[in-house]
C-alpha cells in the first residue's frame, strides 16, 4: 500500500501537475490544462485513491504501535485521520479548473477564468501544506513509539521523528 501510495503521489505531483502548472503565468497554466484535461483528471483520480489506501494504513499502524503506548498510539492515529481528510477535501481546489473549463462550444477561456483556476491551483498547494503539519505529527508520533518499540530497529524510530520534524 505504501508504494502505491509512493506511485500514485508521484504520479500527480510530479508528473501531471509540474507539467501543468506554469509558476507565475495563470493563462499559460489554463492552456496547459485545457490540453491535458485527462490526465489532471487521472492525477485527481489517483490521490482519492492514495487517500483511500491512508485508511487500511492507519488502521494496521494503530494496532502495530497500541501495545507499546495506546495514548500516542490513538494520537497519531488521530493525526493522520485529519491529515488525510484534510488532503481528500483539499482535491476539490484541483476540480475547480475543470469546471470553468466546461462551456458549449469553442468559447476561448477567459482572463478571469484562467486567474480562478490558477487561484484554486496555488489553494491547493496550501491545503497540502496544512495536511502535511499533521502527517509531521503522525510520524513524529509514531517515530517516538516505534523508537520504543522491540518490534522495530530503533534506527527506523529515528528517521520516522526526523521525517515528521521535516514535515
Amino acid at each position: 500500500m505504501y508504494l502505491a501510495i509512493i506511485f500514485l503521489g508521484l504520479f500527480g505531483e510530479a508528473m501531471v501537475r509540474e507539467s501543468v502548472v506554469v509558476s507565475g503565468n495563470a493563462e499559460a497554466t489554463l492552456r496547459n490544462l485545457m490540453e491535458s484535461q485527462m490526465q489532471w483528471r487521472l492525477s485527481i483520480v489517483g490521490d482519492l485513491v492514495m487517500h483511500i489506501l491512508d485508511v487500511p494504513l492507519i488502521v494496521i499502524m494503530y494496532y502495530l504501535l497500541k501495545p507499546v503506548d495506546r495514548l500516542l498510539a490513538l494520537v497519531a492515529t488521530v493525526a493522520n485521520v485529519v491529515q488525510t481528510a484534510v488532503l481528500a477535501a483539499n482535491k476539490l481546489t484541483l476540480v475547480v479548473p475543470l469546471l470553468l473549463l466546461q462551456k458549449p462550444g469553442d468559447i476561448p477561456a477567459s482572463t478571469w477564468e484562467a486567474t480562478l483556476s490558477f487561484l484554486a491551483i496555488r489553494l491547493h498547494g496550501y491545503g497540502f501544506g496544512i495536511g502535511l503539519l499533521f502527517f509531521g505529527v503522525a510520524c513524529l508520533v509514531r517515530g517516538y513509539l516505534v523508537f520504543r518499540s522491540t518490534c522495530f530497529p530503533r534506527t527506523l524510530g529515528v528517521l520516522l521523528a526526523l521525517a515528521g520534524l521535516a514535515y
